[in-house]
Formats: structure tokens, sequence, C-alpha cells
């Protein structure tokens, strides 16, 4: 890449956005990282957040100080795990018997 300018944005609230700043998108008030930025044909900037791994606007952004929640990591389970957790909440349904629930209907 012949031009190693760093690309940055500026925010609905006029504050400077760079890569690994945290922002919040104003339509649903998210908060999160981002992770790279980049400039279109047309010249309009694009942020991509790191929680919801999609684009937007630079002006759909506010740099802000709040702390954006962590990604959780998606893993595989392996056999085990999944059977041991069926086997939890299969035990924990057992556990609980309708018939000592009470009845309120209007019997004899």
């Amino acid at each position: 890449m012949a031009d190693a300018e760093e690309i940055t944005a500026i925010g609905r609230n006029k504050k400077t956005i760079k890569v690994g700043d945290a922002v919040k998108y104003v339509n649903s008030d998210t908060v999160s990282r981002v992770t790279e930025i980049k400039k279109d044909e047309q010249g309009k900037v694009w942020a991509l957040l790191e929680s919801t791994d999609l684009w937007y606007k630079e002006e759909t952004l506010e740099y802000t100080d709040l702390k954006p929640t962590e990604k959780k990591e998606e893993r595989e389970f392996t056999a085990e795990e999944l059977e041991e957790r069926f086997r939890k909440e299969r035990e924990t349904m057992q556990a609980f018997d309708l018939g000592k629930a009470g009845g309120g209907g209007a019997g004899g």
C-alpha cells in the first residue's frame, strides 16, 4: 500500500475516532471498540465495530469514555460437555414436581 496514512473518522460529536477507540452507535447506544476504518469510493468514512462486526458511517458514531463490553468468544463444546449440560438441566426439571405446585381450580 503506497499511502500509509492512518484514516481517522470524525464522530457525530465532532471528536476524532481512531482504530482502538471506544465508540457509541447513536441509534442503539451500542458501545464497542473500532477495529478498522476505511474510506469508500465516494470519500465517505466507515468504521468497523468489534461487537457487531458491521461497518458504520462515521456520523452515526460518537467517541466515548465508556468501557465496551467484551465480545464473547464462540467455541465448540465437546460431546462430554454437552452431555453434562443436558444431564444437569434434566435433573433440575425432575426436581421441580408439578404436583406440589398446588392447584387453584374449583374442585370439590
